[in-house]
């Protein structure tokens, strides 16, 4: 199994604002969803209620401390352990938010695609810090600010040294 993560992440780490993207780029949220759609994705409550979330169309996987809590069309467990013995053993497993499950996911981790977005920005959620002695990229891709995309932002690939 490979396990990966995703996120758009600031200059500052900043991901998100009272459960919402701090942006809009459109040219990020279609690779976002090219990535995931056919993939088993894992990622929080929090993030699985969110107005800006786009789910798989293979398997949606969420955890919560909640008990009890249903979601049409999820698997729920409450943690990410949990989570990751659900998946089968030779497909990529794609956790996708929020903070705490990125924290948690950056132990197991062999892949990030990060779409690097190129300003600082305030908000109450956060990347955790991608060491460079763990990661490498290994794919870079840059695309300017346009009419459509309100920040220039770059697409990389980590994998796990």
């Amino acid at each position: 199994m490979v396990i990966s993560m995703i996120a758009a992440v600031s200059e500052n780490n900043i991901i998100g604002q009272d459960n919402k993207l701090v942006w809009n780029l459109p040219t990020d949220t279609q690779y976002y969803k090219d990535t995931v759609r056919n993939k088993t994705i894992i990622m929080g409550r929090k993030t699985a209620e969110s107005p800006d979330m786009f789910f798989s169309k293979k398997r949606n996987i969420l955890i919560t401390r909640k008990e009890n809590y249903q979601k049409e069309n999820f698997e729920v467990t409450s943690g990410l352990e949990e989570a990751l013995k659900l998946t089968d053993d030779n497909e990529e497993v794609i956790i996708t938010g929020g903070g705490q499950i990125y924290k948690m996911g950056m132990e197991v981790a062999d892949r990030l695609y990060i779409t690097r977005v190129h300003t600082e920005i305030e908000g109450d959620t956060s990347f955790p810090m991608i060491d460079p002695k763990i990661w490498k990229v290994t794919s870079e891709r840059k695309l300017e600010a346009n009419e459509k995309n309100e920040y220039s932002f770059s697409f990389l690939i980590y994998e796990r040294i």
